[in-house]
């Protein structure tokens, strides 16, 4: 009960922050390339030194993850691996037309855009696609079982 209720208060502080800040690590990139405007990039070096901080804290007080970093078990070929980076650069590429990161676009859908609506919908069809349909598809073809 206390993980469900530390886990509401950590999430809406951060959707507040995030809601306050603007932040969004991907246009912060892009426009550094484009304009040399470094605003944004700043909470994206914030957000990872807080991560190492937070991740640092949580082994000082006895916190484990077992088999941290989570998820890297599936990529054990070089086809999956490969299937991932083209994920995450297609991800990346069409996000930063949509104008902003999934986490901004989580934060406009809350203020009310529609078009964050649409945006977040193919996100989460295309996490189900490739979750279920790429990995399991390039692990039969590679003769992966899991």
């Amino acid at each position: 009960m206390e993980a469900m209720i530390a886990t509401l208060v950590v999430g809406i502080l951060i959707g507040y922050m995030g809601q306050r800040t603007r932040f969004c690590p991907i246009s912060g990139i892009r426009d550094y390339f484009m304009i040399r405007d470094s605003v944004r990039l700043k909470g994206l070096f914030g957000i990872i030194i807080g991560g190492a901080i937070g991740y640092t804290l949580f082994g000082f007080i006895g916190g484990d993850i077992p088999n941290f970093p989570l998820g890297l078990e599936d990529l054990n070929s070089t086809g999956l691996l490969i299937s991932a980076i083209v994920g995450g650069l297609g991800l990346g590429f069409f996000s930063v037309f949509a104008e902003g990161c999934p986490f901004r676009q989580h934060v406009m859908l809350a203020e009310g855009r529609q078009g964050a609506m649409y945006y977040l919908l193919g996100f989460y069809l295309g996490i189900i696609y490739f979750n279920f349909v790429t990995i399991k598809w390039l692990g039969l073809l590679l003769g992966i079982t899991g």
